[in-house]
């Protein structure tokens, strides 16, 4: 996919060179460019703006799924897609549990339905309403499927270890492309996505790790009372919630409602974690939001080199990233980072309340290291 002049002007602005780290070890005329329009074939660091990727058609009713982080792009550890749409009455899939794969879901636009239930004797059916800045994950073994609820949706996969997007391409209506950067195909009918599979589709779908719980095993419930289903004792969007013990468990983090702390190092962030290595059974992912106050005269940027493959998604502000070899780039919200472990970087906002989606492959990472130096706070801002 080629995105327009335009798009990528808007999406995703250049300071000049004169203001690029006097630390970087070589020219960046030395590399392929740093801000892309598709997630490269192996591992390097790249950007990819809003919108941009490669995309598919998921659906007829206009779905499209665009691949921001490859099991390519990654080396394997882990891959990102970027699933948009209208609202529709169909579940995007028929529900299903992964034995190789653990998904992760944030939403980031409109509202998304998300039921989960551990596939073991006694398991709660759960179900949530998803709104931006929340997440759901489903460990492998969990029967789970999705639903976009919004007229303008956008769920973010997170897939653990990457190779399972591949299944997008495989099932796919055919590449889509947008030049303007449209979030989906509009398409006004709504038609059910698919019928009962076939034995034939049974075997590709098992081969592409995804093994469909059929009708006689589990029904999506409908019985949402304020954007939940299931166990009465968990909050949701009323109350906190907590990362779960048992890395089998499927579990749900509010918007801003999960375990926050404060770090005070070169200003302000609040690192508010989703998923530590605890979580996953894997111990080889973590992912959380951070969130900055900008940087002030006297304050340097951040400077960070990674164990582990490192990706950032933005929600809001602005965020000066420059990576090693590269000129300082100024990533806006739905831009995409993708950084290779040893890769030294520098970060910092440009301006208030910037804040990030990150994932880091590895028992811990970036969330970790600024876990470190940082104390329980009780709030989703830094101090004034």
């Amino acid at each position: 996919m080629k995105a327009s002049s335009l798009f990528l002007s808007l999406s995703l602005l250049s300071l000049s060179s004169s203001s690029s780290s006097s630390s970087s070890s070589s020219s960046p005329l030395s590399h392929p460019p740093l801000v892309v329009d598709t997630a490269p074939s192996h591992l390097r660091p790249y950007i990819l703006p809003r919108y941009a990727g490669h995309a598919v058609k998921l659906t007829t009713s206009g779905q499209i799924i665009r691949f921001s982080i490859t099991t390519n792009s990654s080396a394997g550890a882990f891959a990102m897609v970027q699933h948009t749409g209208k609202f529709t009455a169909w579940t995007s899939a028929r529900p299903h549990t992964h034995r190789l794969v653990h998904e992760h879901f944030y939403c980031t636009k409109g509202r998304i339905e998300l039921w989960t239930k551990k596939n073991a004797t006694g398991a709660v059916d759960e179900a949530r309403v998803l709104t931006p800045g929340d997440f759901g994950t489903a460990p492998p073994g969990t029967i789970h499927t999705f639903q976009h609820t919004d007229p303008d949706s956008q769920l973010t996969h997170i897939f653990n270890p990457g190779g399972f997007e591949e299944l997008f391409e495989v099932f796919s209506l055919g590449d889509w492309d947008s030049p303007h950067g449209s979030p989906y195909e509009l398409v006004e009918a709504d038609q059910q996505p698919f019928d009962e599979a076939t034995p034939a589709q049974v075997a590709l779908l098992n081969s592409l790790d995804l093994w469909v719980a059929g009708a006689d095993v589990y029904v999506p419930r409908r019985d949402f009372v304020n954007g939940t289903a299931g166990d009465p004792r968990l909050h949701w969007h009323d109350g906190n919630n907590s990362l779960s013990s048992d890395p089998t468990d499927p579990y749900y983090i509010a918007k801003d409602y999960g375990p926050k702390y404060l770090n005070s190092e070169n200003g302000y962030k609040v690192v508010q974690p989703l998923l530590t290595a605890a979580q996953t059974p894997f111990k080889n992912l973590t992912v959380g939001t951070i969130t900055l106050s900008p940087r002030l005269q006297g304050e340097a940027a951040n400077v960070v080199t990674l164990d582990h493959h490192f990706a950032i998604q933005m929600d809001e502000g602005q965020l000066a990233l420059t990576v090693q070899g590269y000129e300082r780039e100024l990533l806006l919200q739905g831009d995409v980072a993708f950084i290779p472990a040893g890769t030294r970087f520098e970060y910092y906002a440009t301006v208030p309340f910037t804040k990030f989606l990150y994932v880091n492959a590895g028992e811990k990472g970036l969330g970790d290291e600024l876990l470190e130096r940082a104390v329980p706070w009780d709030f989703p801002a830094y101090p004034a």
